[in-house]
């Protein structure tokens, strides 16, 4: 049986998971079809649709993407997951509980890609997630935050029913959190942790139950407005945890020092590994510099479909609407062209977008 027999779709995501930089410019020598593959933001024009709010008023969306990566759109009203379900792969949703997302999931079979929030001091809690498993899921983006402060946080149910989850982020309003211990998240590899909307941090008995859930970890971070409430002798429990990490960022821990530095890199000459550890506002220059496919700067729309490089330093209200899964390897573009978009300002319906 040919590789040739697959279609596009498919090969892109097979050349996604390579990740060797040399590898994926062999491929794209093997023929036309690979080359404009791998180079797709270099071969052919993308284009990207924007629909105008009068012409998506009554489905309530404001963002609506091209159908090579599937449509992407925010305040969706139910009518549109009946209709255009099947296409999303991406979701921006900035009011929605999980409750009502739970109601709305089995319209969402191709979902790779979800970033959803709840501001609203109005609205009830949810209920912890137990509705049908996101099978295709691959990065979750969450905050809910509810007016009743006693109750927990109750997104990590959520990431606990995506058994082939790669990366999370988790925006939390207060300290405490739901956490099952008996599931484990054995495809997670990226964490970030964001409490930026109150004084109160995340304890270290609950750090270490979430931390544990996720033993194939590579990179974490927690963030706190004040402090991470983690400690110098949390850090030797921390690594006992995560054998396969080699990035932590805890830029803002006072009570993290120049000890649990020296720790971690006599840690890394005993068991032979390299973990780079920033525990320091300090480190922000440094960290940019260790690791530059890391980018900080805002955009709604970026280009390759890498977690790591435009979520995992920024800011949860700063995360991207969109990313464009079909450029593969951005590191391969030259420095002179503007690969910016097509932004189509003609009136566009909303089926010709989708269909």
């Amino acid at each position: 049986m040919s590789i040739e027999i697959l279609n596009d779709s498919c090969l892109l995501r097979i050349f996604r998971e390579i990740k060797d930089k040399q590898t994926l410019i062999i491929c794209s020598q093997v023929n036309q079809r690979w080359h404009s593959l791998i180079f797709s933001s270099l071969s052919r024009p993308k284009r990207f649709a924007f629909a105008k709010r009068s012409q998506a008023e009554r489905y309530g969306l404001k963002i609506i993407y091209d159908d090579e990566t599937g449509a992407v759109a925010d305040t969706i009203d139910p009518d549109f997951f009946i209709k255009h379900g099947r296409k999303i792969k991406q979701l921006c949703i900035p009011d929605m509980t999980l409750d009502d997302f739970k109601l709305h999931v089995k319209y969402l079979p191709r979902l790779e890609r979800l970033n959803l929030s709840s501001s609203s001091c109005f609205s009830e809690p949810s209920e912890r997630y137990d509705g049908p498993k996101l099978e295709r899921l691959e990065i979750l983006e969450i905050s809910t935050a509810s007016s009743v402060r006693s109750e927990p946080y109750r997104g990590l149910s959520l990431m606990d029913r995506c058994p082939y989850l790669k990366s999370a982020f988790h925006c939390i309003d207060g300290e405490d959190f739901f956490v099952d211990t008996q599931v484990k998240n054995y495809y997670l590899e990226d964490l970030v942790i964001e409490n930026m909307y109150s004084t109160q941090a995340v304890n270290w008995p609950t750090l270490k139950k979430i931390l544990g859930k996720c033993p194939n970890l590579k990179h974490l971070a927690i963030r706190h407005s004040y402090d991470t409430d983690i400690e110098d002798e949390n850090i030797p429990e921390m690594l006992q945890l995560l054998p396969k990490v080699v990035l932590i960022d805890l830029r803002v821990s006072p009570g993290v020092t120049y000890i649990s530095a020296d720790y971690v890199d006599e840690y890394c000459k005993l068991n032979n590994r390299s973990i780079s550890f920033y525990y320091s506002e300090e480190h922000e220059d440094n960290i940019k510099v260790d690791w530059p496919q890391l980018s900080d700067k805002f955009s709604n729309l970026c280009f390759g479909f890498s977690f790591m490089k435009h979520c995992f330093l920024k800011p949860f209200g700063r995360l991207p609407s969109v990313m464009d899964s079909t450029c593969l390897l951005p590191l391969l573009e030259p420095d002179t062209p503007n690969n910016k978009p097509v932004v189509i300002e003609d009136d566009l319906e909303l089926g010709s977008i989708l269909d």
